[in-house]
């Protein structure tokens, strides 16, 4: 029948851009590097739905909304169920996805200052604090299914990490900016600014509840049949995002000192270590079965890079090494779940 054709070709795209989404990523950076012309376009790029009649919405910001969407429209709510059977597991959790990064970025505060000179850093470090205090990533959940891990609690971490972030994140951020130079520190206070208000409740809570809403809305079939063009539209959304802010800022780094691109990547790739650590020590700490350590430690590695890029986009422009910081974070952090995908499998399986 032509639904079930309609239907294997979705599921079929959506398993082959999930299987090859980091080499789609990397794909991304390239064309964003050799041809940043589209994505620069694309970045002054405005919907004007007739709906909503004068109003026009930013591509970016649709394209973060729209990632929101789906991910709480993907959301089984009744996962959540299971966590509040071991509430502290996911209060240790919440805990350690800003602590571990803010502290990383402290030490980074007090070496990267006498290891690169401040004229060619800049945006270094509000890049590192910028990502460090996002919420958790939606593709955690993805990764902890591939390998069995505890679905009640990668949600849990998702969902609420979200519905802080509006009052975490800000209070982070100007923490941070006091450890940081003057010039940082301005753009600390920028990045707050932006974060909180309108621009929080339109773009991030008003999707977010959408998606829960049409969730109980819509009955489970017609969900489980969307569910392949759902995480379509979310990875090209994801990806979308990557390219037009690699296209404002990969253009502008080529004269930057290869010392200066070392030490970016190298904190990117830290900052998804840390969280890799932190989750393997709370788990062994509390001596949680392995399938609740695959769920946190995906948690606890991958920040939700998306937003940030939307918030670097509008307040960093000016700083593209703050930008190159986001999108190395958001490859890393799938390479390094790659890595250890293969011994999270081994862990969780029956011997």
């Amino acid at each position: 029948m032509p639904s079930d054709v309609t239907h294997r070709f979705d599921s079929t795209l959506a398993q082959f851009v999930q299987r090859h989404f980091l080499w789609l990523l990397v794909a991304c950076y390239v064309l964003a590097a050799f041809w940043p012309a589209h994505g620069l376009a694309m970045r002054l790029w405005q919907w004007k739905p007739a709906a909503l009649g004068s109003v026009a919405l930013p591509v970016p910001q649709f394209l973060l909304a729209v990632m929101l969407f789906s991910a709480a429209l993907l959301t089984d709510v009744g996962h959540l169920r299971i966590v509040f059977d071991h509430p502290y597991v996911l209060a240790a959790a919440l805990l350690a996805v800003w602590l571990g990064p803010v502290l990383l970025v402290l030490v980074a505060g007090l070496v990267v200052p006498w290891a690169i000179d401040v004229n060619t850093r800049s945006g270094l470090l509000v890049g590192l604090a910028l990502v460090a205090t996002m919420p958790v990533a939606n593709s955690s959940v993805a990764w902890a299914q591939h390998v069995g891990g505890n679905l009640g609690l990668s949600i849990a971490l998702v969902v609420v990490s979200i519905l802080l972030s509006p009052w975490v994140t800000p209070q982070l951020l100007t923490l941070l900016g006091m450890s940081l130079s003057e010039g940082e520190r301005l753009y600390c206070a920028a990045l707050v600014n932006q974060f909180s208000g309108l621009f929080f409740i339109g773009w991030v809570i008003l999707p977010t509840l959408a998606g829960f809403l049409c969730r109980f809305a819509f009955s489970p079939v017609r969900i489980a049949a969307a569910k392949s063009w759902v995480n379509l539209v979310s990875a090209s959304a994801l990806l979308l995002l990557n390219y037009m802010n690699c296209a404002l800022a990969l253009p502008q780094i080529r004269q930057s000192p290869v010392s200066l691109l070392v030490a970016t990547a190298l904190l990117a790739t830290m900052l998804s270590v840390v969280g890799l650590c932190a989750g393997w020590l709370i788990t062994w700490l509390m001596r949680l079965k392995p399938e609740t350590r695959s769920a946190m430690m995906f948690g606890l590695s991958m920040k939700h890079t998306g937003l940030a890029l939307i918030l670097a986009g509008t307040v960093l422009s000016g700083a593209p090494i703050a930008t190159l910081m986001i999108v190395l974070a958001t490859l890393m952090q799938h390479l390094l779940a790659g890595v250890v995908q293969p011994w999270m499998n081994s862990v969780s399986s029956p011997s």
